[in-house]
């Protein structure tokens, strides 16, 4: 079936509209000195524990070079820890420092604050129809 192009535009149109929602346009997020690209990165090493710039790279589908430079400047900074695999010394496992997490969770709550803000004047039942119509956007874009 051919997409319309009513629907390449409402779909264009959703995209905007969420972008500007989530600041994915700002330079910086929640008032901090990180990018969005940054504090995702943060938050999957956070979530997956020790893992590998790979791991991260196929989770968020992010470019390889750019990664790698966050990575860099997070290892710099002291944010994260990198350990040599023992599997394989061509690897290295990345994990939070005590700096690392404690920067996570102000990103984390200052995210959660601006969801609540964003639906605060929502009904209850408004909400779980929203979370549903998210859900079946991933299910069907995951197709």
């Amino acid at each position: 079936m051919a997409l319309s192009q009513t629907h390449i535009n409402q779909i264009r149109n959703f995209n905007r509209f969420y972008t500007s929602i989530i600041g994915l346009l700002d330079k910086h997020i929640y008032q901090s000195p990180y990018s969005l690209s940054e504090a995702r990165i943060l938050f999957e090493i956070n979530k997956l524990g020790n893992c590998t710039a790979r791991q991260i790279k196929e989770t968020i589908k992010m470019d390889e070079g750019y990664l790698s430079r966050i990575v860099e400047k997070f290892g710099s900074a002291g944010i994260i820890m990198k350990s040599q695999s023992e599997q394989d010394a061509r690897v290295y496992n990345l994990s939070l420092t005590n700096k690392g997490r404690k920067i996570f969770k102000k990103l984390n709550d200052a995210s959660d604050h601006e969801v609540a803000k964003l639906v605060s004047e929502v009904d209850t039942k408004d909400i779980d129809i929203l979370v549903k119509h998210m859900e079946a956007i991933v299910t069907i874009v995951s197709k």
